[in-house]
């Protein structure tokens, strides 16, 4: 009885042992790349194989377009809120609805020419090919041509 318990427990021992091995050895470059200077690029230098120059002039790039779209984030939000208000009570199409309207498409539009251009000056400080390759990713996450909805076909 004692041996088969002390088998149990080296095995489970074991069993513990060898799952904390293979978590530590295949969470280790997401556990590296948390611990970046930049976090929350590091998946990009990582996935465009960019230089450490590379990477700072994206991280340039990136600290200057924060604020902007921060601010064009929080008129779109403050924005929403008029529109849904006025949304709320009516029963038909008024004046100040489709005044309303076409205020959220100028802004839509400001704040993509705004991002469309940030992503362009990212892709010119990447490498040729790397450069492409996120312009194509970036605009197939960015410009989704069904608006995120799910498609009825």
């Amino acid at each position: 009885m004692k041996k088969g318990l002390l088998i149990l427990l080296l095995g489970l021992v074991a069993a513990v042992g060898a799952y904390g091995c293979i978590y530590f050895a295949c969470t280790a470059p997401v556990r590296s790349l948390q611990r970046s200077e930049k976090p929350e690029l590091a998946w990009l230098k990582e996935e465009f194989h960019l230089s450490d120059a590379d990477f700072k002039r994206v991280s340039e790039l990136h600290a200057a377009y924060l604020p902007q779209c921060r601010d064009m984030c929080r008129e779109i939000d403050a924005h929403n809120v008029k529109l849904q208000s006025l949304l709320s009570g009516a029963t038909n199409m008024t004046p100040e609805i489709t005044t309303a309207l076409a205020e959220s498409s100028r802004l839509r539009s400001e704040c993509q020419t705004m991002m469309l251009s940030h992503f362009f000056q990212v892709s010119q400080t990447m490498p040729p090919e790397q450069g492409r390759r996120y312009l194509s990713w970036v605009k197939a996450k960015a410009f989704l041509p069904d608006y995120g909805m799910p498609n009825e076909k």
